[in-house]
C-alpha cells in the first residue's frame, strides 16, 4: 500500500510539472522594454451602492487591452494605455449586462471603448505607487489616480511576465452616467487586475 501511494504521489508531481519560481517583488527586475496586455488575466472589477447603499452591486469587465513602456531603472519614467470593451460587462443579474450596455445606461453603441492613458507616475515605495492619467467614458474625459501594487516578475517562454494591481473610486455623475440616482450609488470602486507581457524584438 506503501509502495503503491508513493508511486501515485510520484505520478502526480509528473503530471504537474516543476514548481514555478515565485514572482521577483523588486520591480528593477522587471527587463525594461514593451510589453503587451495578455487579455487572459486581466480583468475590471466595478462595485456601486444599491438602493441608497444598503448592499453593493458588483459588475465584471472581461475584455482589456492595451500596452505598457517599462523602465526598470525608474518607473516613474514608464507609462501604459488600456482599452475596456463596455460591452464585455458580466452581472450575476440575468439579463442585466445587455441593459447596462444600453442606451439606458452606458450607450455602448455611441460609445464603444472606454480608454485611460497614464499622464505621471509617482513612487510611493519600492513596490507601490501612483499612476495618474486620462480616462475617457462616454465620450467624457477626466483625470484619475489609481493606487497600484506591483505584482512581481516572472520569466516565461524567454520573456517576462509583469503584474499588477490597481484600485481608484470615481464618480459615475462626472462621465454623464447619471441613470437612476436614487437607486444606484454615484462614487463606483474600481479594482484591476493585470498582466503584461514582454514584446520580444524580432530575430
Amino acid at each position: 500500500m506503501i509502495r503503491a501511494a508513493s508511486f501515485a504521489i510520484a505520478a502526480a508531481l509528473l503530471v504537474a510539472g516543476p514548481a514555478l519560481a515565485a514572482p521577483d517583488k523588486n520591480p528593477a527586475s522587471a527587463p525594461t522594454g514593451d510589453y503587451k496586455l495578455d487579455a487572459r488575466h486581466a480583468a475590471l472589477i466595478a462595485r456601486v451602492g444599491h438602493m441608497g447603499g444598503v448592499s453593493k452591486s458588483v459588475f465584471r469587465f472581461d475584455t482589456l487591452s492595451g500596452t505598457l513602456k517599462w523602465n526598470a531603472q525608474d518607473p516613474t519614467k514608464s507609462s501604459v494605455s488600456v482599452s475596456i470593451d463596455p460591452k464585455s460587462i458580466t452581472t450575476n443579474v440575468a439579463g442585466f449586462a445587455e441593459e447596462l450596455s444600453g442606451e439606458k445606461f452606458m450607450k455602448t453603441a455611441q460609445f464603444p471603448t472606454i480608454t485611460f492613458v497614464s499622464k505621471s507616475i509617482t513612487m510611493d515605495d519600492a513596490d507601490e505607487g501612483k499612476v495618474t492619467g486620462d480616462l475617457t467614458f462616454m465620450g467624457v474625459t477626466k483625470p484619475v489616480t489609481l493606487d497600484v501594487d506591483f505584482g512581481g516578475s516572472v520569466q516565461s517562454r524567454g520573456a517576462a511576465k509583469i503584474g499588477f494591481e490597481a484600485e481608484t473610486t470615481i464618480k459615475r455623475s462626472d462621465f454623464g452616467f447619471t441613470a437612476l440616482p436614487n437607486a444606484i450609488g454615484d462614487e463606483v470602486e474600481i479594482q484591476i487586475d493585470i498582466e503584461f507581457d514582454q514584446i520580444k524584438p524580432a530575430a
